[in-house]
Order: structure tokens, then sequence, then C-alpha cells
């Protein structure tokens, strides 16, 4: 079972795990190709733009010179695994530190975080500190990013990667972004798969559907998955999850897809 996280909008600045740039080409074995582009251009943009468009780029008002300089340099400054780098709600939730190593290298084989910039990261794919605002995108010279267009360029390499894993389920906690920037709707005809079932968590409270809030949810979602070691949608199903009660499922099949839709009410 594929488990599907975005990232946060806060980043690790700095961690004692973090570890000095060997390699320029540090995102040479990541899942998504043609990096070197637009990264060299990321930097060159920041380099040149000026504050109203890095307080655009970084969705900030204001700016901090050793995080620009970090973001500016990312080709030589330290690396983090990205499950450390990212440090907002859903990775506070997830307690990521404390987990065990079993915890952990369940994370590391199921885990996958679709990041605005690198594509889709593996937990343990080392990355350095960046900003950028989910949606936000830049020009340089000939280059012109957004991360829908990331994802768009990668769809074939992110599903035959996606395939290595039998039988193809998801659980996707993803923003809805994250998922129109990588749509699991169709099953592509190339794929060896030719089925695959999606759950969907939906967190209700007082009667009224999450939103914000929903990302610390998905974070306690995902550590009880590591902690139990959940291996296939059905034992998740079966899992009570401290916090929340599961009041609701609706499942709907389409063109071999099975999507089942999860409602917890938190208790």
């Amino acid at each position: 079972m594929w488990i599907l996280f975005s990232p946060s909008e806060k980043k690790c600045f700095t961690h004692k795990d973090e570890i000095a740039s060997k390699n320029a080409c540090f995102y040479k074995d990541f899942i998504c190709e043609n990096l070197q582009e637009i990264l060299e251009s990321y930097t060159q943009y920041l380099q040149h733009a000026s504050d109203a468009q890095l307080q655009k780029l970084f969705g900030k008002k204001t700016l901090h010179l050793n995080e620009i300089s970090l973001a500016q340099n990312l080709f030589t400054t330290p690396l983090l695994d990205s499950i450390k780098r990212y440090d907002g709600v859903a990775f506070n939730a997830l307690n990521y530190e404390n987990l065990d190593k079993i915890a952990k290298d369940y994370l590391a084989k199921n885990l996958l975080i679709f990041s605005n910039l690198f594509g889709v990261l593996k937990t343990t794919d080392k990355i350095p500190y960046y900003d950028l605002k989910q949606g936000e995108g830049f020009c340089h010279q000939t280059t012109t990013f957004s991360t829908k267009n990331l994802y768009a360029n990668n769809h074939i390499k992110i599903w035959k990667f996606l395939d290595s894993k039998k039988p193809l389920e998801f659980l996707d906690l993803r923003a809805g972004f994250y998922q129109k920037c990588f749509s699991l709707n169709t099953i592509p005809t190339f794929l060896k798969e030719k089925s695959l079932h999606i759950l969907t968590p939906n967190f209700i409270k007082n009667g009224k559907t999450l939103s914000h809030y929903a990302k610390f949810y998905r974070g306690i979602l995902l550590q009880t998955c590591a902690k139990k070691e959940i291996s296939n949608l059905q034992k998740l199903l079966n899992t009570e999850i401290k916090g929340l009660t599961l009041t609701d499922k609706n499942t709907s099949h389409k063109d071999n897809i099975t999507h089942t839709i999860l409602t917890y009410t938190i208790t």
C-alpha cells in the first residue's frame, strides 16, 4: 500500500542530522527527472528577484536573509531526509523523531511526499532547505516552472515507480492541490496492474468538515499506519485510531478504480 502525503510550507531550517552536500547532483536518484534545469533556474531567480517577487514566491510578508541565502545556494547547503526537513502541522502530528525503527522503516517503504519543487520524494531522499509557496511558480530566461508542469512532465516515470507495488492500493492523504497535480482517477494503459483502490479520509468536527486542521489528523492517521504497520486498506478499516471514530464509508467503482471515502468524526 502506498501512502501519499503533501509537503509542508514550513521547513526545518537546521537539524542535527544534516549532512554536508558532497555532490551538487543530490537529486540524481530522485523519482522525478530533469531537475537540474529547474533547480538552476530556481536559484538564479532567487538571486535576481525583487523583494516583492520573493515575498510572493515564498508566501511571506517578512523576508529573512539567512533563509534566502540557504535557498539561493541549495546545491551546496546541508542535506536532510525529506521526512525531517518538512516541519508543518501534519509532520508534527506524525512525530517522526519519536517513532521506533520499525515504524520508520515502514514509512521508508510506503510513504511518498509530493514536493512542490523536487517532485515525488521518498522519506530518505535528502533535500536542502528551500522555500516555495504552494501553487507559486517562477520564470528565469527560457525556463518557466510550475508544480503542475513538473508532475505532468514526470507522469509516466511516477506511475511506473508506483506500479512496482502490488496490488495498487493508495491511502491518499494529500491536499487537493497535489491531488490535481498528479491524479489517480485514470489508469495509464502502460501499467502492468490494471486496477487500483484509493482510500481518501474526511475529518468531521461538530458536524463540519475540517480543512486546515485536517492536516493534523492526516498526520495522526499516518502515524497510526506506521506504528501498526498497516499493509493494506482493509487492515486500516479494521484499525482503531485514537481520537477518531469511523462514522461513514462510501465506496464507488468506475473503470477498474475503486474509491473509498472514509469519514472520521473527531472525538
